[in-house]
């Protein structure tokens, strides 16, 4: 089990791409990976998600964690 205080991101990447995109803010590990593998069974076929790779990031330093919380749609 991987432990951070802030958080993690979960990312994906388009295949040709190199930029990472964020798809979702938690707080655990498992949550994230959690997310992904819900998304990669349950997705419509008609998103635009399919066919890309999956990363989580942890969020390392308290401004980046308040940056990304404070635009949280809950």
């Amino acid at each position: 089990m991987r432990d951070t205080d802030y958080g993690y991101k979960v990312c994906y990447r388009k295949h040709g791409k190199s930029k990472l995109k964020i798809f979702i803010v938690t707080n655990a590990y498992e949550l994230a990976a959690f997310h992904i593998r819900w998304y990669e069974t349950h997705s419509p076929p008609d998103k635009t998600l399919l066919n890309v790779t999956w990363v989580i990031v942890p969020i390392k330093t308290y401004t980046e964690y308040k940056r990304l919380w404070r635009d949280c749609p809950f």
